[in-house]
């Protein structure tokens, strides 16, 4: 029976693992671990343009938005709650990624309440709401885009291609 629930827990873990889900987000707020699997997605996609938007959203240069991802190996998710929480506490990101690191399959809860945000805080709910807002400006921008790429296509299709007429 024992063989069978670890079995069955490799599986789980290594199914989530294949679509692309962190266990190390583990805020302990399901609707944030689910923001945070959203924002690595959007961030895969625009990697430029995500750190951009934690850059201007949290006010850290992007040049050490971009260290901290590169020398810590974060996803765009890790990335966002480094940024976060370093703004809250009054730390540089790479400070907060290297306590991450240092803490790796903890979870970015156990990391928060380190660093002495509370579950319920007004703090834990200001990331909350920054995560949210980050997906939503950051899918907003991916649509606008997208559409924009559409007519551009579109126009350049209709322009140079009409049959002579001889």
């Amino acid at each position: 029976m024992k063989k069978l629930l670890a079995a069955s827990v490799g599986v789980v873990f290594v199914v989530g693992l294949a679509y692309g889900m962190d266990p190390s987000f583990d805020t302990g707020d399901r609707k944030l671990d689910s923001t945070l699997e959203q924002l690595n997605t959007v961030a895969r996609a625009d990697p430029d343009g995500f750190v951009r938007r934690l850059s201007s959203m949290h006010n850290f240069p992007e040049q050490e938005l971009r260290q901290a991802r590169d020398t810590y190996g974060l996803g765009g998710a890790d990335l966002f709650m480094a940024t976060g929480l370093a703004r809250e506490t009054h730390r540089p990101v790479h400070s907060v990624a290297e306590e991450f690191k240092q803490n790796q399959g903890k979870g970015w809860g156990v990391i928060a309440q380190g660093l002495g945000i509370k579950p319920g805080s007004s703090e834990f709910h200001q990331l909350k709401r920054d995560a949210k807002g980050s997906l939503d400006y950051m899918e907003s921008t991916a649509k606008s885009k997208q559409k924009h790429e559409q007519k551009v296509k579109k126009a350049s299709q209709g322009k140079g291609h009409a049959k002579s007429q001889s």
